[in-house]
């Protein structure tokens, strides 16, 4: 956990006695923004104002209709050379605080996705600035989708990290270094928030790979098509791993699929991966990263000596999910309904985020 900012600062306490009156997903999702802000320079309460602008952009809804805003928080030159363009509205620069209320009227104008508020390391709003016309497509490890790539761009090797809100999604995000590092979503099921650090999971990922002969690559993919079904809350189970065995233990597919691979799904047609994700039942992909088959319903042949690794509240889609991993040679992604994210690895749960 980093440390308070009376510990690793010298400056006072207030802003962490502030936080603690969110909820403690969203105390948890600014450990990381605080600790960013000081290793970076940034002003602690600067950062602060943004942490309470992106959770009210998040929490409300105005009229009915959800609103989104995003930043970028650092060297303010920097982010602008990275951001040449303009959104050409008259916003004068003054401190966060001041500028609260002018922000808070162009929730859903500067929406986040095409554009985005430029904040000062002094905690200072500089400007709005576009998207990238023709965004550059971040590569896998980043977890970061075709439609916030511009955020990958500006900030890889730059000194700032990104905040988004996300009001249709009940989603914000956190970006640093060109990848995503935590999100916050909002469980309808659970019915509260919860907090998701992305920080271990390219490691963990990694082991998964050299223990399962895939493609590093193909996990990332997969993983960040989980992400982006989570924070749709589209629910559905991928499965990466020997398509013959896992065919073996299914009933026939509904669709079956070929010469496709997930890494050449990129920009729009990412969609394409999400649209055959979320289907009933499960999408099979090669270790190579192949789409073999959609709608694959798993009735593995459970070894007697296996015991799964489940909690009460995973339902039939994790119990599939959960054998097939344990009777065939693959690895299985499940994405609840209400956003968790589970990987099954041999029947037990390698991953939980």
């Amino acid at each position: 956990m980093a440390l308070t900012g009376s510990e690793s600062s010298g400056l006072t306490s207030l802003s962490f006695l502030l936080v603690k009156n969110y909820p403690k997903a969203w105390q948890e999702f600014w450990d990381p923004i605080h600790s960013l802000s000081h290793s970076l320079g940034v002003d602690v309460n600067g950062a602060l104002e943004v942490f309470k602008l992106v959770y009210e952009s998040v929490s409300k809804e105005e009229e009915g209709r959800p609103v989104s805003t995003g930043f970028l928080v650092g060297d303010s030159e920097r982010l602008k050379g990275r951001l040449p363009d303009s959104a050409k509205m008259t916003i004068a620069r003054e401190s966060l605080f001041n500028a609260a209320k002018t922000i808070r009227s162009m929730f859903g104008l500067v929406d986040g996705y095409a554009s985005l508020f430029i904040v000062g390391k002094d905690g200072m709003l500089e400007d709005a600035r576009l998207m990238p016309n023709i965004p550059t497509v971040p590569d896998e490890s980043t977890f970061v989708s075709g439609e916030f790539c511009g955020y990958s761009g500006a900030l890889r090797g730059a000194p700032g990290f990104g905040l988004i809100a996300l009001g249709s999604l009940k989603t914000a995000k956190l970006f640093f270094d060109g990848g995503l590092r935590d999100e916050v979503y909002f469980s309808g099921k659970a019915g509260e928030w919860a907090h998701r650090s992305l920080i271990e999971v390219r490691k963990k990922l990694d082991q998964i790979a050299l223990e399962k002969d895939i493609a590093p690559r193909v996990l990332y993919k997969i993983f960040s098509t989980a992400i982006r079904m989570s924070n749709h809350r589209k629910g559905g189970t991928m499965i990466v791993g020997n398509p013959e065995q896992v065919l073996g233990q299914s009933e026939p597919p509904r669709f079956r699929i070929g010469g496709i691979n997930v890494l050449d799904l990129r920009g729009v047609r990412e969609r394409h991966l999400f649209n055959l994700a979320t289907q009933e039942f499960a999408l099979l992909i090669s270790p190579e990263g192949e789409l073999k088959a959609s709608s694959v319903r798993l009735l593995a042949r459970l070894p007697e000596a296996v015991k799964l690794e489940l909690s009460a509240a995973d339902g039939g889609r994790h119990r599939s999910a959960a054998e097939i991993s344990a009777s065939a040679d693959c690895v299985a992604f499940v994405v609840s309904d209400d956003g968790p994210i589970t990987v099954f690895v041999e029947g037990k749960r390698a991953l939980r985020v």
